[in-house]
């Protein structure tokens, strides 16, 4: 269920045990992949697994921080600052509504340490159980293993196959020299290593991407991630007790 489609009756009977939010950011993906992407790729999964298991969707934060990329005419950042306390607010008004778990599908990498810190504060405030999944390292991970022929990256195989796979018509072309992989040794920040890493606003091998391996990649995500909320539903959180030996 669209949250945002709901009229406010509807919603006050609405199943509240799970709700996801997708997130994202407004970037560069090389010279062949939409701005969009990593909010984009983060609604495809998150509202496809809702609709399957039948769960709450919020509308996604399109916008993101990124210090890497905004060399790149279109990209939009947003502070770090502003970024955790928009996430926490979020998380506030979401508890304030009776939801008692909440999955952030986040799309980009940039978001993680405000998703983070945002998270920690609005769940000690509230009964709210926050899972934050970075869907492109959590999910689909035998499938990555299964189908993948370079390194996953930025605008790289993997991220062009999935865009490939889930709005095709976004994806204009692959041109022949898009490939680019700079490795960094340490972590080096810098506006002279940030413009060396990215010429074109790649870290990878898009050539090497197809529909069909972005298709592998969905479903299986998909699948996990609707699995996730099921589990959230009933009670199991997502915990793996080892044994001593």
């Amino acid at each position: 269920m669209r949250w945002w489609e709901l009229a406010w009756p509807d919603f006050e009977r609405a199943d509240k045990r799970v709700a996801l939010l997708p997130t994202g950011v407004l970037e560069a993906h090389g010279p062949h992949l939409p701005l969009g992407t990593d909010a984009l790729m983060a609604l495809y999964i998150a509202e496809r697994a809702a609709e399957k298991a039948g769960a709450l969707l919020l509308p996604p934060v399109w916008y993101g921080t990124t210090y890497v990329l905004d060399k790149f005419p279109g990209t939009i950042s947003i502070r770090p600052e502003t970024l955790y306390l928009l996430y926490r607010d979020i998380f506030r008004e979401v508890a304030r509504n009776g939801v008692a778990n909440l999955i952030v599908v986040n799309g980009h990498g940039g978001n993680a340490d405000a998703l983070y810190m945002a998270a920690k504060e609005a769940s000690r405030e509230a009964d709210l159980t926050i899972v934050v999944v970075n869907w492109w390292i959590d999910l689909a991970k035998e499938a990555r293993r299964r189908v993948l022929e370079t390194p996953e990256g930025h605008a790289a195989e993997d991220e062009t196959s999935e865009v490939m796979a889930a709005y095709p018509e976004l994806v204009k072309y692959v041109p022949q020299d898009a490939d680019e992989w700079v490795e960094v040794k340490f972590r080096v920040y810098g506006r002279r290593v940030y413009e060396a890493e990215y010429s074109r606003a790649v870290q990878g091998f898009p050539s090497k991407a197809s529909k069909a391996k972005g298709e592998a990649i969905l479903a299986e995500a998909v699948e996990e991630l609707a699995k996730l909320i099921e589990d959230l539903r009933a009670g199991r959180l997502p915990l793996a007790k080892a044994s001593p030996r």
